[in-house]
């Protein structure tokens, strides 16, 4: 019976909440479809559910975490979690209320949408992404779910039916007694979404005290880093040791097999890695043509046998790569093309690529993997779409948390179907430096050698 339940609105979201919490030694999965809790057979103290509702208009994202909560209350969990990205992209209001809609009437949503250990902080309600207001930053021109608001308690409030109130960092920075007469300030001014700065791991945990204290019945609204702090502090989970791991950049000669990389992320972080990563001698790249891949079912196929000739070239070399790099062309170039114009070519409606090329991506990827058979090391899956589809390609129901690589590089290993257990490590496309993907893939291999 969890303890802990969590509703994410992405899978990149769900497994960097889950690592975070494995980390401590949390006991802790990720399921793909919310409608699965009824039916897991394992017992797991801390339960995340996968809402895939970021881009969903209000009404239905709304809904849709409604029913995964409701998933969760009827499986035992007692805490709960909306948890959010941390650039603040999508209909976060409508989440909360959701989740809100399916607890008793006491449960008051906090809401700390900081994550310091990845350079998010936010003060003076503002959120603030390597000190650069989150506005200016790419995520304002994001394809699905762009931000335009820097300010958080003006875009929560456009979001919002419900009352929005506003903690400041001074007195965050003031202490526990000081955070608590705040809190209980804007809850009887009838807020039930308090948003509180936080410009450290150390502010988050003081927030977490001072709710412990106050035994309020809180949904918590962040990307993870209170979500666990208030989890441990209010007693509903248990800290464990847990094994230290390694953090390389250099190969080593006990690396053994092949780890299949599969990138589809627009993001130039993404690009970046993948190019440092394609510059370490054993690996291996497969482009595949986006033109191609969304085209008709003649051009899609020719495109699926091409992939599968590279693939296995490159697998009966002598030494095959230590990578195999699965990628768009245009994570590779770093040049996003026209895709509209490829849209048109392809007969498709404007904006349907978008769904389509994930899809294709993990279909292709569950060829290769098959393809690679005994020398298949382990997954790792830059991109939030992309990681659902090869993973729901490859018939997984869920991902068992282990620890992350760095915050927002989750490791984990897959839960159900064919290649239950298969290492995997996803990562978001905005996270990370240029060694990143670098770093991911030499854990999957000291992960095999263990």
């Amino acid at each position: 019976m969890p303890k802990l339940g969590i509703v994410a609105d992405d899978l990149t979201g769900a497994t960097t909440v889950g690592a975070l919490l494995a980390r401590v030694g949390v006991d802790t999965a990720v399921l793909f479809d919310p409608a699965s809790v009824s039916s897991l057979t394992s017992d797991h103290e801390a339960l995340i559910v996968n809402s895939d509702s970021r881009p969903l208009p209000a009404a239905e994202a709304s809904d849709r975490v409604r029913r995964a909560t409701e998933h969760l209350v009827a499986a035992g969990a007692r805490q709960f979690s909306k948890r959010i990205d941390t650039t603040c992209r999508g209909g976060i209001g409508p989440e909360v209320e959701g989740m809100l809609s399916a607890l008793p009437e006491d449960y008051i949503a906090i809401m700390v949408p900081a994550m310091p250990q990845s350079r998010r902080i936010v003060v003076d309600g503002y959120s603030l992404i390597d000190s650069v207001l989150l506005a200016r930053t790419p995520v304002a021109q994001d394809v699905r779910t762009p931000v335009t608001e820097s300010h958080l308690p003006t875009l929560m409030a456009a979001q919002c039916t419900l009352g929005v109130g506003h903690v400041p960092i001074s007195a965050v920075i003031g202490g526990i007694d000081q955070i608590q007469a705040a809190l209980v300030a804007r809850r009887e001014a009838g807020d039930r979404l308090i948003l509180v700065d936080a410009a450290s791991l150390e502010d988050v945990d003081s927030i977490a005290q001072a709710l412990a204290g106050l035994d309020w019945k809180v949904v918590c609204v962040d990307p993870g880093p209170f979500t666990e702090r208030l989890a441990i502090r209010s007693g509903v989970v248990e800290t464990r040791p847990v094994k230290e791991r390694t953090l390389r950049t250099a190969s080593a000669d006990t690396d053994a097999g092949t780890v299949l990389v599969v990138a589809g992320s627009a993001m130039r972080v993404t690009h970046l890695q993948m190019v440092e990563l394609a510059g370490v001698p054993g690996t291996d790249v497969i482009g595949v043509d986006i033109g191609d891949l969304i085209g008709d079912e003649g051009h899609y196929s020719r495109e699926t046998a091409r992939v599968l000739g590279e693939a296995d070239r490159f697998m009966s070399q002598p030494v095959p790569p230590r990578v195999l790099m699965l990628a768009l062309d245009s994570t590779i170039s770093g040049d996003l093309g026209d895709l509209a114009a490829l849209e048109r070519r392809a007969g498709l409606q404007p904006g349907e690529a978008k769904g389509l090329i994930p899809v294709r991506v993990g279909e292709l990827a569950r060829r290769v993997v098959q393809s690679l058979a005994e020398e298949l090391a382990g997954l790792y899956l830059t991109g939030g779409d992309i990681m659902v589809h090869t993973c729901a390609a490859l018939e997984a129901s869920g991902l068992g948390l282990v620890d992350y690589v760095i915050p927002q590089a989750d490791q984990a290993v897959l839960v159900g179907g064919p290649w239950a257990g298969l290492p995997v490590i996803c990562k978001g496309g905005l996270t990370g430096t240029e060694q990143t993907a670098i770093q991911c893939v030499n854990r999957i291999f000291d992960e095999k050698m263990e």
